[in-house]
């Protein structure tokens, strides 16, 4: 996970949140992952427009960074309460979460839904024990239809906290889902040809990146 400051909003005049780069920007697509309703959705995702009209006092900010969007990564933009120490732009008092309850619970069902002989019922019981918590109407999809609920679930569930990409090369869905994606390259990432070189091992360096 980049520093907060990486992904708060360019030039930002403003209340609550604090200035940044606008990288890790998300797109429409995960907006219109969310179901109708998902509370996820704000808690998740920014929506800078809609944000700038509520406002009674004046919004400045710049396009730019990693592109614009229109969108921010809510959970991690940077706070004016949240500023770290010394360098705001590399130091935040915000924690990354390594792992949450959720996952576990979204792993456990997936693992049921997907062995050689499932157990569709405790694959639902774990995904709507995730969904209940922000009431989300309950799946009752048996099947394929149940993984792709799962895989969905993930998606807005973990919304901006580094699981897609792996999500999505664990499964075998990458290559329809990133633009430009290459498989048996992309699957892994290069190893810097300077940590190659101080290891003085003989280190070859991953498929594709030569």
């Amino acid at each position: 996970m980049p520093p907060l400051a990486f992904m708060a909003i360019r030039g930002y005049n403003g209340p609550i949140y604090a200035d940044g780069n606008s990288y890790n920007l998300p797109t429409q697509d995960l907006v219109d992952a969310f179901e109708a309703g998902d509370p996820r959705l704000a808690a998740s995702i920014l929506d800078i427009e809609a944000f700038v009209a509520s406002q009674s006092e004046t919004v400045t900010y710049t396009e730019g960074g990693g592109g614009h969007t229109g969108y921010y990564n809510n959970k991690y933009l940077k706070r004016k309460d949240e500023l770290g120490l010394g360098d705001d732009d590399l130091t935040s008092p915000v924690n990354h979460k390594v792992i949450r309850y959720a996952d576990v619970l979204l792993m456990a069902a997936e693992a049921h839904a997907r062995k050689a002989s499932p157990n569709e019922g405790l694959a639902r019981q774990y995904l709507n024990e995730v969904r209940d918590r922000v009431d989300m109407p309950v799946v009752t999809a048996s099947g394929t239809a149940l993984v792709e609920a799962i895989y969905h679930e993930r998606r807005v569930e973990f919304a901006g906290e580094g699981h897609r990409f792996f999500d999505l090369v664990r499964t075998g869905r990458a290559a329809d889902a990133i633009e430009g994606f290459r498989p048996g390259t992309h699957e892994l990432f290069p190893i810097p040809q300077a940590e190659i070189d101080l290891a003085r091992a003989g280190w070859q360096q991953n498929p594709g990146y030569n």
